[in-house]
């Protein structure tokens, strides 16, 4: 029975090549990731500022961004005079599949202004990806006060009906709905701090 033996240059060839082209791919991501992060932080950007504009459309300007939480952070809406107006909240929360950006207007009486999804892009087309639907939004507007998810048509007030087959994220935007009017009504609101 014979051994087969690879001599040292039938090793370090394939080696080197190897070597070579994980160098030359790193250095490829590397020069990629340069010439797009500062399009992919403006695009976030303007998306957010967009979003914000969307929950608060009577807000000439926004203060600066406040962290609130460790899942929760907001901006006041500001009108022509820099008076606020109400405040922009921005929630990362659990949806079923994933992380779901969740903007919130809260006006200053303490009621949900509007809500919109910034992001909810790893729910379930047809299903969760359905709650950035205005049917389901439109549903937090004027709402106050803690809110809970059910099943069937609305009861009460304080009732959010979710959406079909949905109910994992149609709670994870009521939580972030939420957390966003307690925030308001313990630190904000009637004379609360504007910046934390």
């Amino acid at each position: 029975m014979s051994k087969s033996r690879f001599s040292p240059k039938e090793i370090l060839i394939p080696t080197v090549v190897l070597l070579v082209i994980c160098v030359v791919a790193s250095a490829l991501l590397a020069g990629t990731n340069m010439l797009t992060k500062d399009k992919i932080a403006a695009i976030n950007a303007q998306t957010k500022a967009d979003a914000m504009q969307t929950v608060m459309p009577d807000a000439v300007s926004f203060g600066d961004g406040v962290t609130a939480t460790d899942f929760l952070e907001y901006s006041p809406a500001l009108d022509a005079d820099g008076n606020i107006i109400g405040y922009a909240f921005t929630s990362v929360v659990t949806g079923y599949g994933g992380e779901v950006q969740v903007m919130i207007g809260v006006n200053t009486d303490g009621s949900v202004n509007k809500v919109t999804i910034v992001a909810a892009d790893d729910e379930t087309p047809g299903l969760g990806q359905n709650v950035k639907k205005d049917s389901f939004l439109d549903r937090f507007t004027g709402k106050t006060g803690e809110l809970t998810v059910v099943k069937n048509a609305a009861s009460a007030d304080s009732e959010i009906q979710a959406v079909t087959s949905a109910t994992i994220t149609s709670k994870a935007v009521t939580k972030a709905v939420n957390a966003s009017t307690e925030y308001f009504n313990t630190n904000l609101a009637e004379g609360g701090n504007a910046n934390g």
